[in-house]
Formats: C-alpha cells, structure tokens, sequence
C-alpha cells in the first residue's frame, strides 16, 4: 500500500521583488518534496514582479498567483498567501532568499516523525545581494549571532525561554503544522510579528532545527521604522519607534493571554523579564536606548528599572519573583567581582 506524500503549500508574498523572484521561485519548485502548491501574492508592486510570477503560473500548474488591487502592508500579504492554503504543513517563502533542493522533504521527514514538533526548519547560510556568504564581518553589521531556536525535546517553559535568550530570529521560514498557525494571529502590524507568532506557536509544541544549512537567507539592511512600514504598508513617516520594548510588551501579551495556569503564567513571564532586561544584554541596551530613563550605572537597577516599565503591576503582585530576581543580580555581582580580581592578579604576577 503507498503511504501518501503530505502536501506542502508555500506562501510567497512579494513586493517589488524582480530582481530576485524568479530565483525564489525556481529554487522552490526544485525541492525534491514534489506535492507542494505554491501560492504567490504580489502586492501591488510597481516594477515588473508580477509580469514575473505570471509567468511561473502559466509554466508550472503547482503555482497560482494573485495580485492585491492596492498595498495591503506586508504583514496583511504574508496572512494572504496562507488563507488558501491546502496543505498538511506550510511554509512562508520570501522572495529574496534561496533553499536546497531538501530543504522541505527533510523538514516534512522530521514533523511526521515527531508529533510533538509544531514547526521543521534548517541552519541558516546567510548570503549577500550576489548570493554570495556573508562574512563574519558582515554578521557583526547586522547583529551577528542569531537565535537557532531549537527546542526539540525542552518542556513549554524552557522552549518559551529560548524564544527571548538571543536576538535575531529566522525559524518563522520553515515547514509548520497547518492547524497549529490556524490557532495563532498570523501576521500583524506590530514590529516582530514574526516572534510573536513563534512565541504562539512554541505554547503548542517543540520547534526542530536540522543542522545543515538547507536555508539561504539574503541579507537586507532596513532601520526599524522602515521595517514598521513595510509591514503595515502606511507610507507615512514614523517619528518615534521604541520595537525593543514594544515587542517584550507583545510577548508579554501572549503569554498572559494564553490558556494556562496563574503559576505557569507567573513562570514565563519571570523567565521573559529575566531575559530582556538582564541576560540578553543586547535586548537589554537596546530597551535602555529607547527608554534612557531606564539606565543606571548598575546593572541590578538597569535591570530593575526594565521589570518595572514592562511589567509594573506583575512585578509587584510576584514578590517571589522579585526576591529570585535580586539573588541573581547579586550572584551575578559576586561572578563580576572574582572575574576582576582574577584579571588583577593576572596582571600583577605577569600570567
């Protein structure tokens, strides 16, 4: 008896893409995983996209492509492509990036044998406008380390965790389980939508992430106010952004909004403050950037001053939480201290 080959559906939302569509596409239509639909919404691009992706359709029957009347933001389009989708699992495609021929098999292999695994995806080649690697230096320009994201086999609060302990996230492009996005809020015109979305759907399950490089991410440069109107497509210039600390507030949100317990609730959003305004310092200095009444000369008040912008009334309603709170700092403190004077007797004996 054949055993069916899951369905995969691709969304490819574009935007004044002609430049690098035609390669997206390719590259997808040569994945090996062959029972896949590739769903193509342009959204009302004024150069020669959609000419482009026409095209596609008209060679390949597994392509369909839409064209939005007017600019619906990119958020709006990556909720598009997903409304007629008809496969077992799903995945969102940017038109700009490039994927090896087993990106999806492999990813559809590892979901069909772990049921509690709600999202498959690779390591990441980043690549330049040439499709050429990206150096090290050039990771420094854009942040450098990057979250994996792999939680296979961690329970709900160490896979939250993870989502916040490094900045700079790509696992929203791999392969997810079909009915775990119908359960979250897609896209939305919030800066980090696609965290948000992860945090949703790391409260339903693991996410896994194979170690090869299946996955070539081309890097673009844009400030968080071009970003912000990207995704709403609002035209209209964006005096003050504050993303950081609007997307710790999302997080926040959905945690609280989540069908679960007071104490599992109490759990991640201890671990959530911990990160963002203490263990991820990158997180943290950007928070302090946007809210330079929040810094401090020490990094226990840094990080106090962070707890009580994002979350005031948590922080004083979760005594415990504080008390577990100041005992880290002051462990933390401890640590910075013996480090210090080991560097000074390094120094005085010439090691």
């Amino acid at each position: 008896m054949m055993v069916a080959v899951p369905k995969v559906s691709i969304g490819l939302p574009v935007y004044n893409g002609e430049k690098f569509v035609t390669g997206a596409i390719e590259s997808l239509l040569k994945q090996s995983h062959s029972n896949i639909e590739l769903l193509i919404s342009d959204n009302f691009s004024t150069d020669g996209t959609a000419s482009l992706c026409r095209a596609a359709a008209w060679r390949d029957s597994r392509v369909s492509f839409n064209q939005n009347l007017r600019n619906i933001g990119a958020a709006g389009n990556f909720c598009r492509v997903f409304e007629s989708a008809t496969g077992k699992y799903f995945m969102w495609a940017a038109h700009d990036d490039l994927w090896e021929p087993d990106f999806v098999s492999k990813c559809v292999a590892a979901l069909e044998a772990f049921p509690s695994v709600v999202l498959c995806a690779s390591d990441v080649r980043f690549i330049d406008q040439l499709g050429q690697p990206v150096s090290e230096r050039g990771l420094r320009v854009v942040g450098g380390k990057y979250n994996r994201l792999n939680t296979f086999k961690r329970d709900l609060r160490r896979r939250v965790s993870e989502l916040t302990r490094e900045l700079n996230w790509y696992a929203v492009y791999g392969v997810i389980r079909t009915e775990a996005l119908k359960k979250t809020g897609l896209f939305t015109g919030n800066y980090g939508s696609d965290v948000i979305l992860l945090m949703e759907l790391l409260l339903q399950g693991e996410t896994l992430i194979l170690p090869e490089r299946l996955f070539h991410y081309r890097i673009q440069q844009k400030s968080a106010a071009d970003q912000l109107r990207d995704i709403t497509g609002d035209s209209v210039s964006v005096k003050k952004t504050t993303p950081y600390t609007d997307l710790a507030r999302s997080l926040l949100g959905v945690i609280e909004n989540a069908n679960l317990s007071d104490v599992v609730k109490a759990e991640l959003t201890d671990d959530l403050l911990a990160n963002v305004s203490r263990k991820n310092r990158r997180w943290q200095k950007l928070i302090v950037k946007e809210h330079p009444e929040t810094g401090h000369r020490s990094s226990f008040e840094r990080a106090r001053n962070i707890r009580r912008l994002l979350a005031p009334e948590f922080v004083e309603l979760n005594p415990s939480g504080r008390i577990q709170f100041a005992l880290e700092e002051r462990w933390s403190r401890v640590n910075e201290l013996g480090a210090k004077i080991r560097r000074s007797l390094e120094r005085l004996t010439g090691q």
